[in-house]
């Protein structure tokens, strides 16, 4: 139907056909990655003690946890899988989220969630993803900063929908690169591949929700998410 919101994978940014060969060469480059690691854990626990061999292995299993998690991101961009919707205590949620990640903040990670015992329904393994993607760049981002700088994630409730904010400090987001930040395998850094946001945004279209963000250079960034309400007879529907 024409001008009708797409949920689904964005079928324009990638081909059902360049899906599937993601897929199997994902798969195919997980198996040899995990005989390596196995020989390497093998290998330093075996022969630890010495230095160069536990550096070394270090080293390896390291850059094997790397490509893991690449491929992994490729992966989720080409399943794209359904969603399994769950009543959650959004407080509790994005608290347990906050404890694993705020050792990354040396100037703080700071959260809020008013009133005390919303609930919302999601699929709370696919908003984790998102929020734990979302509070990585804010790391990052807060890092770039002399000093570091803060990050902080609140969610409160709409009239229609919940509202999750996940902001920072740092150094702020160009007019030309918030155009392009959602696009799949667009990246401002050196080692990424630009896939992190186009699966946030996927995933929250999932939810038949929004995400956006606000920002200007020098003055940090904040991403803003809507999950509505009456989430499971928009999806039924």
């Amino acid at each position: 139907m024409p001008g009708k919101k797409s949920f689904t994978w964005k079928r324009s940014a990638i081909s059902k056909t360049t899906e599937r060969m993601i897929a199997a060469l994902a798969h195919e480059i997980k198996n040899p990655l995990n005989s390596m690691k196995g020989a390497a854990e093998f290998l330093n626990q075996k022969y630890g003690s010495q230095t160069e061999i536990k550096e070394f292995t270090g080293i390896i299993l390291d850059e094997i946890d790397r490509l893991d998690t690449y491929l992994n991101e490729f992966l989720s961009f080409s399943r794209g899988t359904r969603i399994r919707l769950k009543q959650v205590n959004v407080g509790n949620f994005i608290a347990g989220i906050v404890m694993t990640m705020k050792h990354s903040f040396p100037a703080g990670l700071e959260f809020s969630a008013e009133p005390q015992g919303v609930t919302a329904e999601m699929d709370p393994e696919q908003i984790r993803q998102v929020l734990v993607n979302l509070l990585s760049n804010a790391k990052d981002a807060c890092a770039s900063v002399p000093g570091g700088a803060s990050a902080f994630i609140r969610a409160w409730p709409g009239k229609k929908c919940l509202f999750i904010s996940v902001s920072d400090q740092g150094t702020g987001i160009s007019r030309e690169i918030r155009k392009k930040i959602f696009d799949p395998f667009f990246t401002t850094k050196e080692n990424g591949i630009g896939i992190g946001l186009a699966i946030c945004r996927a995933i929250i279209e999932k939810h038949r929700g929004r995400i956006k963000v606000k920002s200007a250079e020098g003055k940090g960034a904040e991403f803003i998410i809507e999950l509505p309400w009456d989430l499971r007879r928009k999806i039924n529907a």
